[in-house]
């Protein structure tokens, strides 16, 4: 590809992912009120659903080719880059205050997920029926969160079917800007940056890693921006909780998918202590504040630092 198309594809996917940002929490935010679903429940199952296509896609592939290693490193990748980064570095200058128990008790999910991926992982194996096992989790999760937000919130109301459709096609066509635009930059910034001089491994760590995250980056920020703070944090912790539950669990269904035993060492103790650092203040505080941002963005940068420095 030749370097001045490779800007103008950078520039195509960071439009895309900007405009079907927009689309994507226009179209939630619309459909969280009239179904009378609160928008932490939207962000958290609707909308992290579609953000973690990217990680489903790329996980199914490789568990197919027996790629276990691309599967967990896909899904971990993910989670850290969406806890450090995605969380650490918006509250660092924005608070989020957490008024519902309810969040809270996603953010203590989000980590258990983690916590289970470890203890089934242990044997170096996620076997299939631990793969049906994480499924049905993911499945009683998002009935559970539906069921008690429409309990919560009471009737729906009335839609029109005009602006039904037209909110409905807003929704997809924003997932495919989002999903299609964080391709186009992962692919063209490699090349930008092997052209360059950047190394393959700086390039794994750091575009890879942003690159699976990047439709979860663009909606949170389009959220924050707007105002939506229920919908940012719901969309980060139910991707969190899909990346585990959804994600690793079709791909081992698929394939079993073996596990590094460094994983259960350094990458699983990275992401609980950096969600830890996210969570637990909050259970006091009900607040996720700057210090606990910073706190967390810092031990995300060390984290990449030590896998750059490790090789």
């Amino acid at each position: 590809m030749e370097q001045a198309l490779l800007y103008v594809v950078f520039v195509v996917g960071l439009a895309g992912v900007m405009k079907g940002g927009d689309w994507l929490v226009n179209s939630a935010v619309w459909f969280a009120d009239k179904l009378r679903i609160s928008p932490v429940i939207i962000g958290a199952t609707v909308v992290s659903i579609g953000t973690t296509l990217p990680e489903m896609v790329i996980s199914g592939v490789a568990a197919y080719q027996g790629r276990g290693a691309v599967v967990i490193g896909t899904a971990l990748g993910s989670i850290l880059c969406n806890a450090g980064l995605i969380l650490g570095l918006h509250h660092i200058f924005k608070t989020s205050s957490i008024r519902s128990r309810d969040t809270l008790r996603k953010m203590g999910i989000m980590m258990a997920s983690v916590a289970l991926l470890a203890l089934l992982g242990a044997d170096g194996e996620i076997t299939r029926p631990n793969g049906a096992l994480l499924l049905g989790l993911f499945l009683f999760y998002l009935l559970a969160n539906i069921r008690r937000s429409r309990r919560a919130e009471g009737r729906a109301k009335p839609m029109d079917g005009r602006d039904t459709w037209r909110q409905a096609a807003a929704f997809v066509f924003g997932l495919a800007f989002v999903v299609l635009g964080a391709r186009l930059l992962v692919e063209s910034g490699v090349e930008i940056a092997r052209s360059w001089g950047i190394s393959e491994l700086v390039i794994a760590a750091t575009l890879f890693a942003v690159g699976s995250s990047l439709p979860e980056l663009i909606t949170s920020v389009a959220a924050a921006v707007k105002g939506h703070g229920g919908l940012f944090l719901g969309n980060v912790i139910g991707a969190n909780i899909f990346n585990v539950l959804l994600v690793i669990g079709v791909s081992s269904l698929i394939r079993p998918v073996s596990m590094d035993p460094t994983v259960l060492v350094q990458d699983i103790p990275a992401a609980l202590v950096i969600m830890a650092v996210l969570v637990i203040p909050s259970l006091i505080t009900r607040s996720i504040g700057r210090r606990q941002g910073a706190a967390a963005f810092i031990l995300y940068a060390a984290y990449i630092s030590w896998l750059l420095y490790r090789g």
